[in-house]
C-alpha cells in the first residue's frame, strides 16, 4: 500500500529531477508505480474506491420486509425489541451477536424513510430584556446538613444574553420563594430586567378568570412585578423547550455543583447557612466568564427601586385552647403561655416568626404539606398533668424526637402496663425538656444497651438531678411576745374565775 506521503516524495523528486526511476526508487516504490501515480496525477487517497459493498451476507435479508413494515408501524420501536420478536417468530434463526447488525439496519431506515424530528429553534437574545426563573431539584446530590439528607430545591434564575445566573435555596415552589429567588438575583445582578418568563406552575398562573376560561397571572404575583415595573411572561402548557435556557442553566448548575462537591472532598455541611455560602461561591465563579455580556445587560437594564419587598405575608392569629395556631393548613404548638392571645405572624418560605405587637416572641420551622408540627416543649407540662391524654394524643408521633425516645418507650410498655408506662415517658420527656434533649438521649442509649429495667428515677439519677429539700425558717423568739402571751392568759383565767 503506498502512503500519501511516499506519493508527496516522489512529486517533489520528479519536480526536482524529471528522473521517473531515481524518483520512485528514493520515494520506495517501484517505477511502475511511480509512472501510473504520475500519469494520473492523483495520489493514493484518491484512488481509493469507497467501500459500498457487504463482506458478509445480510442475515437480515429474508425478513428486510417485515421489518421495514413494523418500523413503518411504529417508528419508536427499539431495536432490541425488534430483535426479540424475530427471535420469538423465528427460532435459533438469530443469534444474540447480530444483534449490532440489525441496529445499523434500523438507523439507516430512520435516516432514510424516518419521520421529522423536532428540532431547536435559534433564538436573537436582547441585551437586559429577559429573565428566565425555574425551580430544579436538588435530592440526587445527597447534600447532607449535620449528616442529615437535605431535602431542597433551587430557585434558579437566569439572564438570556449573558447566561449571567443566580439561584436561592428553597424548600417548595411557593410565592415566597419566588419573591426571595427574584429579588436576591435582581439586588445581586444591580439592574432589573424587562420582562420575567416563568412555567405554568401555580405559584405565577393559578386563578382561572371565568370570562377568559384560561389561566391568567396571579393578583399578588402582577402586583409584585408591578413594583420593580416588571412584565410577566410564562411559557404554554406542556412546552419546556419555550423555557430551554434556565432548563439548561439547571443541568449545568447541577453538574458544577457536582464537581466542586468532588473537589470539596465532603457532601456534608455544619449548617444551612454554610451550604449557601457555598453555593454563591460556586455561582460568583461561574458569572466571572461572563463579565463582558453582563455589562451589555446593565447598560440596557433599568435601576433598582429603593423599597426592597417583604419575602413574607403577614397574618393575626388566636392561639387556640389546644395551645396552637394553624398557618397554611398546619397546626403549629406555640409555647402554652401564649394560649387565647392575640398574635401576629409572619410566614416566611422557610420558617414562620411570631410577634406580639413589635416584640419578636419566637420562630417556628415551616413545614409543608397538611397535619401537625408540634415541639413537645410547648405542651409536656399540660401533659405531665393530664397523663391520661398521652395516649389518644393526634400528634403522638411527634413527642417522640428522635428513635432513641421511641425505644425507650417500648420498653417501657414491656415492663409496665400502658398508664404506668405513658407517666414515665412523659416525666423522661419532662427531663429531656428541662436539661438538654442531646443529653438525655445519650442516657437512655446507654441504659438500653444495658439491657436493664429503668425509670423516670433512673434516668434523674444518672443526670445526678437531687430532690431538693424544703428549707425551714425558724423566727428569733421575742421576750416581749411572751409577756403578751401571759397577761392575755391572766385575763383569760380572770373571766372564767367570774
Amino acid at each position: 500500500m503506498i502512503k500519501e506521503t511516499q506519493y508527496g516524495n516522489l512529486i517533489k523528486e520528479f519536480n526536482r529531477s524529471g528522473e521517473i526511476t531515481m524518483s520512485s526508487m528514493k520515494s520506495g516504490m517501484t517505477r511502475k508505480t511511480g509512472s501510473k501515480y504520475l500519469k494520473l496525477g492523483k495520489g493514493p487517497g484518491e484512488l481509493k474506491k469507497p467501500h459500498t459493498w457487504r463482506t458478509r451476507n445480510d442475515p437480515f435479508a429474508d425478513v428486510a420486509d417485515e421489518i421495514d413494515k413494523m418500523l413503518g408501524d411504529a417508528e419508536e420501536l427499539a431495536p432490541l425489541t425488534i430483535f426479540t420478536h424475530l427471535q420469538d417468530e423465528y427460532p435459533g434463526r438469530f443469534s444474540d451477536g447480530q444483534l449490532r447488525t440489525l441496529e445499523r439496519r434500523v438507523n439507516e431506515w430512520r435516516m432514510k424513510k424516518g419521520g421529522p424530528q423536532i428540532v431547536s429553534i435559534a433564538q436573537i437574545h436582547v441585551p437586559g430584556r429577559l429573565m428566565e426563573l425555574d425551580w430544579t431539584n436538588m435530592n440526587a446530590l445527597m447534600i447532607t446538613i449535620c449528616g442529615v439528607h437535605f431535602c431542597h430545591l433551587l430557585c434558579h434564575a437566569v439572564m438570556t444574553y449573558s447566561n449571567w445566573e443566580w439561584a436561592e435555596i428553597a424548600f417548595s415552589e411557593s410565592f415566597q420563594s419566588l419573591k426571595k429567588g427574584f429579588q436576591s438575583a435582581i439586588y445581586r445582578l444591580g439592574a432589573v430586567p424587562e420582562i420575567l418568563q416563568t412555567d405554568n406552575s401555580s405559584t405565577a398562573t393559578h386563578q382561572v378568570e371565568k370570562s377568559k376560561k384560561a389561566r391568567d397571572f396571579n393578583h399578588n404575583y402582577k402586583t409584585f412585578l408591578e413594583h420593580y415595573g416588571v412584565k410577566p411572561r410564562s411559557i404554554n402548557v406542556n412546552s419546556p423547550d419555550e423555557n430551554g435556557d434556565i432548563e439548561s442553566a439547571n443541568g449545568h448548575l447541577k453538574r458544577r455543583m457536582e464537581q466542586y462537591l468532588l473537589l470539596r472532598g465532603s457532601r456534608d455541611f455544619s449548617s444551612i447557612e454554610e451550604y449557601r455560602i457555598f453555593l454563591n461561591d460556586v455561582l460568583i465563579k461561574a458569572n466571572m466568564n461572563r463579565t463582558e455580556k453582563v455589562k451589555e445587560e446593565l447598560n440596557a437594564m433599568r435601576e433598582l427601586p429603593e423599597v426592597r419587598l417583604p419575602e413574607y405575608t403577614e397574618e393575626e392569629k388566636t392561639v387556640s385552647s389546644f395551645g396552637m395556631i394553624r398557618v397554611k393548613k398546619i397546626a403549629y404548638s406555640v409555647p402554652s403561655r401564649l394560649k387565647g392571645r392575640r398574635i401576629r405572624v409572619r410566614v416566611h418560605e422557610d420558617r414562620i416568626e411570631l410577634f406580639s405587637g413589635v416584640n419578636h416572641i419566637g420562630t417556628l420551622e415551616r413545614k409543608t404539606g397538611c397535619g401537625y408540627k408540634v415541639d413537645y416543649r410547648d405542651v409536656i407540662e399540660s401533659l405531665r398533668r393530664k397523663p391520661g391524654a398521652f395516649a389518644n394524643c393526634r400528634y403522638k408521633d411527634q413527642l417522640f424526637p428522635s428513635g432513641i425516645f421511641s425505644a425507650a418507650y417500648e420498653q417501657l410498655l414491656e415492663q409496665f402496663e400502658e398508664r404506668r408506662a405513658d407517666r414515665e415517658y412523659l416525666e423522661i420527656l419532662y427531663l429531656a425538656a428541662g436539661n438538654g434533649e442531646d443529653k438525655v438521649s445519650g442516657l437512655l442509649s446507654a441504659i438500653i444497651d444495658e439491657k436493664i429495667p429503668f425509670t423516670m428515677d433512673t434516668v434523674k439519677r444518672k443526670l445526678n438531678i437531687q430532690t431538693p429539700l424544703p428549707e425551714l425558717h425558724r423566727p428569733e423568739p421575742s421576750l416581749f411576745s411572751y409577756d403578751n402571751l401571759l397577761t392575755m392568759a391572766r385575763r383569760v383565767i380572770c373571766l372564767l374565775i367570774h
